[in-house]
């Protein structure tokens, strides 16, 4: 089971990242966020697994991580209230 987790989860990186590049950041930020589900359900596979794997645990914590930060960093950037009250 992990091994298509992480398949369907580098799919729709691979997807939010074509839709980043056609200027589709909310498409792009709802793959990725649908990846976060699978890299964590191929996470608490492969710790319940009957052999664990700790390279293939390392890799998901990885996948979670970098799909989190590509989330966090094409977010809407945050305006200072200096900004705003100077846009008033």
């Amino acid at each position: 089971m992990p091994i298509w987790t992480l398949w369907l989860g580098a799919v729709l990186v691979v997807a939010g990242s074509a839709a980043q590049i056609t200027h589709r950041a909310s498409a792009a930020r709802a793959l990725w966020l649908l990846a976060v589900p699978a890299f964590a359900a191929a996470a608490v596979w492969a710790v319940i697994a009957s052999e664990f794997s700790l390279p293939l645990l390392l890799i998901v914590v990885v996948a979670i991580v970098a799909t989190v930060v590509l989330t966090v960093i094409t977010g809407d950037p945050k305006k200072s209230a200096a900004v705003r009250r100077g846009a008033e």
